[in-house]
């Protein structure tokens, strides 16, 4: 059964999480968006092109995030395409939630959500004569990956336990 991701109190997608070997906490996979998903995902997605940008912005005015101090950084966050990027994709995060296959929700230390068509662009910006994994997906492959780190002892509280929405009913005759 897949997991369940909801903004603001509407579900927005689902996955079937796959726990890293290599992290117990850390859990991945396909993420299926949703009608409504599809408009908020761009809200959701684009942090590593906007760092990027950011870091080459800062780097092209000759600065350095370590060694600029908090005031400096906010006024870039604050007035740069990117810093406002970045801020605008927190402040969208801030308001996903996870739920288990039960229905439970899952309290996470991070997550994040990934378009696999922006990721490729990023990789061939940063190495243009370089050949990639992304250069080799089939066009059918899935867009959108969901990743999530769960806090320390995180499991589905039975307080917060929400039923599983029902599967839509599509009318036979269109």
């Amino acid at each position: 059964m897949a997991y369940t991701f909801w903004h603001s109190g509407i579900l927005i997608g689902e996955s079937e999480l796959a726990p890293d070997p290599n992290e117990a906490r850390h859990l991945a996979g396909v993420f299926s968006p949703t009608a409504y998903g599809l408009e908020i995902v761009p809200r959701l997605t684009g942090f590593f092109s906007a760092a990027h940008q950011l870091k080459m912005n800062l780097e092209d005015n000759g600065l350095s995030a370590d060694e600029m101090d908090r005031e400096a950084l906010e006024h870039v966050f604050d007035t740069t395409p990117a810093g406002r990027k970045i801020i605008d994709i927190g402040r969208a995060l801030s308001g996903v939630e996870m739920r288990a296959p039960d229905g439970k929700r899952m309290e996470f230390s991070s997550i994040g959500f990934s378009d696999l068509t922006e990721l490729r662009s990023l990789l061939r910006d940063m190495e243009p004569d370089s050949a990639h994994d992304l250069d080799d997906l089939p066009p059918d492959a899935p867009r959108y990956i969901v990743s999530a780190t769960l806090h320390d002892g995180s499991s589905p509280r039975d307080e917060d336990t929400f039923p599983r929405p029902p599967e839509p009913r599509w009318p036979l005759d269109n």
